[in-house]
């Protein structure tokens, strides 16, 4: 029986989560509406959790939103015998969204915490550190008669409080008049929801999780395909399937621990051993569906605090064999928080209004332009302390009548300072007939690094409104886990893991050494952080291991999963 144990924290952390003040997820307070935090090693301070999503607002108020429904001729219909016929178009959607928090709400909560913790100097400082996010726009259609929850597009959301992305969606007709339909309701159901992922350390319990392979391929989830998606709420329910057929079983020890306890503290480590997390854009239509029920189902384990609405499919798993967690210090995980809003009664207030509310039939092309929105990642903005020395995104239309329009955009550090999230690239119509075509244009992005060279997109061809940059690679934590008294039983003094990997052209290394007989540090984890290239998961590792009496033994393999065993030493050594 393999023994996987004694996982200290925090030595892979991207320099962000390094500098943040981590706060304690399990000892949270609800004051004025607000998820309070305390902050690790210092009990007088609280951080809090947004409380509200909410579109932005611009000049004299006005939301910083527009929906427009277009009509152009259609030409290439098959003949009626009717003299009015539908013509093509469709709906655009654009909107300005951020999160935050009133002021006033913090010091209401602030002075309701000193109340019920009875410390007058308790101070709730700041919004806890979001680390990622993305967003949903829902809206509850009319269709064949029956309400049905439809998803109308998905994007990365902010990682700051108070600022503003941009998102823009195209609709097809049928859409497009169903939810103009649904805005001139008295109680429009068009909501959007922010998924903001956090970071934070868990209790100090003292037990173990132990999980029986044998028993999982008993179970209802070894028999779903390889390609089944697996939703937050699916993953929930599968561990607590798992808990209750004995494939998880949980062992406490002391009065101090609570058994039940141990399945949240665990859940990121059984996540990483059994589930593969997927892209919300890689869904086939079809399974949407389970997108909505996640956000509006009901909740699991602690509600919006462990799940959030990500999207999963199953690992190949080991067929035999037991594998434990051993829990007893405080441990780093990630959480979300879910925020929805509804985007209220802009029609009732603004229907008349052309800037906010907007029907047009495009029929003379000569005076009108395209407009495309650069969206930032706010993500990005921490990157040009880290990685990023420059970026730049040329967009490039080939008209119909044979000229070329070029727009550039250009992002430093310095002149990120200035980014208002409202950077756009303009071309005009050149004799562009073909009106689905003049929406055509090609983009390439090209990412300069601070060490490691640069990256080009090549040209991609595009017809959204919205050019969405986010940093093409991607932080991997890898996990060592193994149990340390086993290793000092074999007589290892030191464990030395090194790392290596592709980076764009070049080719990147890490190495942390393992000492079985020191003690880490509370709240501390053996692990080591990757910077991938998306669309690559596999590392590079060698694990070596250091006898007392200076023999070395090495082993090489390659890991997709970010978990790598320390306490598997080759039996002919």
């Amino acid at each position: 029986m393999k023994k996987i144990g004694f996982i200290l924290l925090l030595a892979g952390l991207t320099s962000l989560q390094l500098a943040a003040q981590p706060v304690l997820t399990e000892e949270y307070v609800e004051a004025a509406g607000l998820i309070c935090f305390p902050v690790y090693g210092d009990t007088l301070t609280f951080k809090y959790l947004p409380s509200r999503g909410r579109l932005a607002t611009g000049a004299n108020d006005l939301p910083e939103f527009s929906f427009m429904q277009y009509a152009m001729v259609k030409t290439d219909g098959a003949a009626s015998s009717s003299a009015i016929t539908e013509a093509n178009g469709g709906g655009l959607i654009h909107f300005l969204v951020l999160y935050d928090t009133p002021e006033e709400q913090v010091r209401k909560a602030e002075n309701e915490l000193r109340r019920k913790l009875k410390r007058r100097d308790l101070k709730l400082t700041s919004p806890v550190e979001i680390t990622a996010g993305k967003f949903m726009l829902v809206s509850s259609l009319l269709i064949d008669g029956k309400e049905q929850k439809e998803l109308i597009g998905t994007g990365i959301a902010p990682v700051f409080q108070n600022s503003k992305v941009a998102f823009s969606f195209l609709v097809e007709p049928l859409k497009a008049q169903l939810l103009m339909e649904s805005f001139k309701m008295n109680t429009p159901d068009i909501s959007i929801t922010f998924d903001l992922e956090f970071s934070g350390l868990t209790s100090a319990y003292n037990g173990q999780l132990v999980v029986d392979w044998s028993q999982v391929q008993q179970s209802e989830y070894s028999h779903e395909s390889v390609d089944a998606i697996f939703y937050s709420r699916d993953v929930e329910k599968t561990f607590g399937s798992l808990v209750q057929n004995g494939a998880i079983r949980m062992e406490s020890y002391g009065k101090d621990s609570i058994a039940s306890d141990l399945l949240t503290v665990a859940y990121d480590r059984l996540l990483k051993l059994m589930f593969d997390p997927v892209r919300p854009d890689s869904i086939p239509p079809e399974k949407t569906r389970g997108v909505l029920d996640e956000i509006f189902g009901n909740r699991g384990l602690l509600g919006s605090l462990v799940g959030g609405s990500d999207v999963y499919k199953k690992q190949t798993v080991r067929t035999s064999g037991k594998t434990v967690v051993q829990i007893n210090s405080r441990k780093l995980v990630s959480r979300h928080h879910l925020l929805t809003f509804n985007i209220g009664d802009l029609h009732k207030r603004y229907g008349a209004d052309q800037r906010i509310f907007r029907k047009v039939a495009i029929d003379d092309p000569t005076y009108q332009q395209r407009e495309v929105l650069v969206n930032l990642d706010g993500s990005i903005r921490d990157e040009f302390e880290n990685m990023i020395n420059s970026v730049s995104v040329t967009l490039r239309k080939r008209h119909q009548n044979g000229d070329e329009t070029l727009r550039e955009m250009f992002l430093s550090q310095a002149s990120l300072k200035d980014y208002t999230g409202n950077s756009k690239m303009i071309y005009l119509n050149k004799n562009d007939a073909n009106r689905t075509d003049w929406l055509q244009y090609d983009y390439n992005t090209q990412w300069h690094f601070k060490r490691d060279g640069s990256y080009s997109t090549g040209w991609v061809s595009a017809n959204t409104p919205v050019i969405n940059l986010h940093t093409p690679y991607k932080y991997r934590r890898i996990d060592l886990m193994g149990d340390m008294g086993a290793l000092q039983k074999a007589g290892i003094i030191a464990v030395a893991v090194d790392i290596e990997y592709p980076f764009f052209g070049n080719t990147r290394k890490d190495r942390v050494t393992i000492k079985p007989g020191k003690p880490g540090k509370e709240g501390e984890d053996y692990s080591l952080e990757a910077i991938l290239p998306l669309g690559t998961d596999k590392v590079n590792y060698k694990v070596t291991w250091i006898y007392k009496e200076g023999k070395k033994v090495a082993v090489s393999g390659e890991d997709e999963y970010g978990v790598i065993l320390i306490d598997e030493i080759p039996v002919n050594n």
